[in-house]
């Protein structure tokens, strides 16, 4: 006989293998061709670039940790426009957004849910225009005490005047999941059985 928790589980796992498969598979093409264009329109190659080792790099850059650094409402709204371009492409594992305004009402929306405490660069790349950042933050969600420690990457672009026009965010989105109700605890069992 199946015990309640098992069958309880079973049940939630069936529930999000139909919502899975119900997920659109065109939506998900969509966005990959969304992302090629991306790429393909921000390519260091074909536009004018910042010149590497120059102060307005180096401002750039530290414009763009500064803003991650503080993040909260007033801080976004003040230097969204200054860190960003008018038609950036952004993506992590949440979203695929094209423009300035759709991006602050995301970074803005995730606010309320959660509580940055640090932000910290641990290494950078450079290559022609390319540039990966190896970042560490240290954060806590809505409602809950334990702090959340979680190692990204990001590639981004800059144009000529030092504005993010691409940005791709790679980190764990399973660190938020983990914590959902009925989807954490079947996060968790799964992991604990890979």
């Amino acid at each position: 006989m199946i015990s309640f928790k098992k069958e309880c589980i079973l049940i939630c796992i069936v529930l999000l293998g139909l919502f899975g498969c119900a997920t659109n598979a065109q939506n998900k093409k969509q966005s990959m061709e969304s992302y090629y264009q991306a790429l393909q329109a921000t390519n260091p190659h074909r536009n004018e670039i910042l010149e590497p080792g120059s102060a307005t790099e180096k401002e750039a850059i530290e414009r763009y940790l500064s803003f991650y650094r503080n993040y909260t409402v007033d801080n976004i709204k003040q230097h969204m426009r200054d860190v960003y371009a008018p038609n950036v492409y952004y993506r992590d594992g949440f979203k695929d957004l094209q423009g300035r305004d759709d991006l602050e009402a995301y970074l803005i929306s995730a606010l309320p849910d959660m509580h940055v405490h640090s932000l910290d660069l641990q290494d950078m790349a450079v290559h022609n225009g390319e540039y990966y950042l190896l970042w560490t933050t240290r954060f806590s969600l809505r409602n809950k005490k334990d702090i959340i420690n979680l190692t990204g990457m990001t590639h981004l672009r800059f144009d000529k005047d030092g504005q993010v026009i691409f940005e791709q965010g790679f980190w764990d989105t399973g660190v938020i999941y983990e914590r959902l109700p009925i989807v954490g605890p079947i996060n968790r069992w799964f992991k604990k059985r890979a």
